[in-house]
């Protein structure tokens, strides 16, 4: 069995995750990735050879119980897991009501329940469900763990974001409620909260729409650092959160202070 550090990152094959995953193999951590994309896993596999990482990229699907204990026995093969990051999900805008933009007669259109289970069930129960197998394993292993969520700085509300708010609150009250059951095992559990990042997902959709771009630069007037983070300023707290032993059930917001929820 490797005496080295383990760790596990869902969602890390762009962006935050990424950064994370990069970050945590810098610092020596023995990392493993997931995602769906095929390109995008062998990406990340191309990286960790060239810069000489103890990193590798798995596919799972975070949504299906059996995908994700197949992957947690495949982790876990080389050695036990110390550190689980719940990083996968996405950001779907949607009112739960809307007029129709040219008045057919077909009145209200309506948040749909597909647009919603969707969301609920990568950005919540996907993270039920990997943190419920790091957990075990971590028991089983007598290992005294970490489990850090990726939370949002929309879990407290916003504007067009009834599923993705739900899912992130639930997050944070899962963080908490873990906390209180697992601490009896030395595991931890953190939520990190960022705001919004200038980051890969941000400049894609400010490349796409330049009106949106311009609505973005003007909402930085109300964060009172007067700038968005980084992926590597919140990749920074992850690490906190997986290396201070007395850290557990605390939401770490990365924010630069901005408001929480978003304004329309």
């Amino acid at each position: 069995m490797s005496d080295s550090r383990n760790a596990l990152v869902t969602g890390g094959t762009r962006g935050l995750g990424l950064a994370v995953a990069r970050r945590l193999a810098t610092e020596g951590w023995h990392t493993t990735v997931l995602g769906l994309d095929p390109g995008r896993l062998e990406k990340v596999r191309a990286m960790a050879e060239a810069e000489q990482l103890p990193l590798r990229a798995i596919r799972a699907d975070v949504t299906s119980e059996e995908s994700v204990r197949e992957v947690f026995a495949e982790v876990t093969e080389t050695g036990p897991l110390h550190l689980c990051v719940n990083n996968a999900g996405r950001n779907l805008s949607r009112l739960l009501l809307r007029r129709p933009r040219q008045d057919t007669g077909g009145g209200l259109l309506t948040h749909s329940l597909e647009d919603w289970e969707r969301t609920v069930r990568l950005c919540l129960t996907g993270v039920f469900l990997v943190g419920r197998e790091a957990a075990a394993g971590m028991v089983r292993q007598g290992v005294a763990g970490t489990i850090v969520n990726v939370s949002s700085g929309l879990a407290a509300g916003a504007y067009g974001q009834s599923a993705y708010t739900a899912a992130k609150a639930g997050v944070e009250a899962l963080t908490r409620t873990w906390s209180y059951e697992l601490g009896v095992y030395g595991i931890r559990v953190v939520a990190v909260a960022p705001g919004v990042m200038d980051g890969e997902a941000l400049r894609e959709k400010s490349t796409a729409l330049p009106k949106h771009a311009r609505y973005m630069e003007g909402l930085k007037r109300f964060v009172p650092l007067g700038r968005w983070g980084t992926e590597e300023e919140v990749a920074d707290a992850v690490c906190f959160a997986a290396e201070n032993p007395y850290v557990t059930g605390s939401v770490i917001r990365v924010d630069g202070g901005g408001p929480p929820g978003w304004v329309p």
